[in-house]
């Protein structure tokens, strides 16, 4: 559709296909969605040399219309072109699941680095290249971001890119045009369902990363303790892939589990893997879920041959901000900021949190507003039967109404062992405030976000820094 000679003649200086972001010299790609000729103008106006589009060219563009079959297509073939086909010279390795995977891109990336590898890393926290970071705006970035990413990854010399796959990137295709060298499955809870209907279209999604975008010699890491993930394995073993299982629960299916007990302490986590190591692993991370995490990373790291010197420096050093990350930790009384946002993740936090408390176990949460309201009283009934207390607060009601969010949130609960603070920052400071030597306090949604967004306002706010000030006049 697009050939290097057209892009050259045109004089092309970047590609874009979002008008509010044209630059003078980008080709701009138009999808036929409403207003796109107004869509086209502005491109145009902003200085864009030429709009791709599937439509005939409007009255008086014909100069700077490009009419293609496929605008997805073309925009892929452009990316490749433009970007000197970047991930070709790169190996990828992605992350899918509902919960688990910033953990888990974290310690690959650690894994790696730790190996001698030159790392780049996409995510939910940050996106960085080697040792230069920068804050992440979306789970998986768009395909022109990404080919451009992965193109000053390439000229700053790294040899793998680790990402997060969001079910939203792999359904909307921003990853075509990437080989992933290897694919981790985490679990599958849920969440999105505002997106995708249904936990099938759910799982149907994130499946796409294992049958459509890994490389035909690819291997992928399946926690086969999630029945998705088994489901998944299945599949792919039957069409004869490399696949490696995983389980923290014994499923016979798992080449990798492990042997004897999991000792999990609120000093981190220490198991034996005799599949990978004869000597017992240790890491600062606690709390089962972690322990999967754990499993399914270092069962990748052994699958492409990575040290296991690598792999016992990335679990002693790793952090892993907003992930059951332990902001106060004195006098007795412990509070822990996480992400933990969906149904599962809530009740894996606080599972861990119970299991090291001596005393009551408290929860801050709330849900986010213009987002699947269907796991809102579902979180509700996890937080009441779980804690001893429930703070039920805002999240980020983005444009809903904050009470109706936390009426939906006390629909799940039928006793009265919640207390409802809509303000975010005194629902903190109160339950700080109730805290008695051996108690747990557990603030569960926002963990890295030092943001909160009100209507269509992001205000600075960040849950770890509102515990600590609490703490302090505590």
């Amino acid at each position: 559709m697009l050939s290097e000679a057209l892009m050259q003649n045109l004089s092309v200086r970047g590609l874009c296909d979002d008008s509010r972001r044209v630059k003078d010299g980008d080709l701009f790609f138009s999808f036929p969605v409403a207003d796109y000729e107004k869509f086209a103008c502005d491109a145009i106006a902003k200085g864009a040399v030429a709009v791709v589009a599937e439509t005939a060219a409007p009255e008086g563009m014909a100069s700077k219309w490009i009419q293609v079959k496929d605008v997805r297509e073309a925009r892929l073939e452009a990316a490749q072109i433009f970007y000197k086909d970047p991930f070709a010279k790169i190996a990828v390795h992605a992350v899918t699941g509902t919960n688990g995977k910033t953990t888990s891109a974290f310690l690959m990336d650690a894994m790696l680095t730790a190996a001698g590898h030159k790392v780049a890393l996409l995510g939910t926290i940050k996106n960085k290249i080697g040792d230069d970071s920068v804050p992440a705006s979306l789970t998986t970035p768009g395909q022109l971001d990404l080919f451009a990413f992965a193109a000053r990854a390439v000229e700053a010399g790294c040899t793998d890119l680790v990402m997060e796959a969001s079910s939203h990137s792999l359904h909307q295709g921003r990853v075509a045009g990437i080989r992933f060298r290897s694919g981790l499955f985490s679990n599958l809870t849920q969440d999105h369902l505002d997106y995708h209907k249904t936990m099938d279209a759910y799982f149907e999604a994130k499946k796409l990363l294992f049958t459509r975008y890994l490389a035909d010699d690819g291997v992928a890491v399946i926690n086969v303790d999630d029945e998705h993930g088994e489901k998944l394995f299945d599949e792919l073993k039957a069409a004869g892939r490399k696949v490696v299982a995983v389980s923290r629960l014994g499923n016979m299916k798992a080449a990798v589990k492990p042997e004897g007990n999991v000792v999990n302490t609120e000093d981190g986590l220490e198991f034996t893997l005799p599949m990978i190591a004869k000597e017992k692993f240790e890491t600062p991370l606690c709390g089962e879920f972690n322990v999967d995490n754990v499993l399914l990373v270092l069962s990748w790291a052994n699958a492409i041959g990575l040290p296991e010197s690598a792999m016992r420096e990335a679990l002693a050093t790793v952090r892993v901000p907003g992930r059951f990350e332990k902001v106060w930790n004195k006098d007795g009384k412990h509070v822990v900021v996480d992400y933990a946002h969906t149904p599962d993740a809530l009740e894996r936090v606080l599972a861990t949190a119970r299991g090291l408390c001596r005393g009551r176990l408290s929860t801050v949460f709330g849900c986010g507003g213009d987002r699947d309201r269907t796991k809102r009283p579902i979180m509700g009934a996890i937080a009441e039967r779980m804690a001893d207390r429930a703070w039920l607060t805002s999240d980020n009601p983005r444009t809903e109404n904050p009470s109706a969010i936390i009426a939906d949130v006390r629909a799940g609960m039928v006793t009265d062992k919640f207390i409802v603070v809509e303000d975010r920052a005194e629902a903190i400071a109160k339950a700080c405030a109730a805290l008695e030597p051996g108690d747990w306090l557990v603030i569960a949604g926002k963990g890295h976000e030092d943001y909160q967004i009100v209507g269509k306002t992001k205000h600075h706010f960040d849950d770890r820094e509102e515990a600590v000030k609490a703490m302090e006049k505590c």
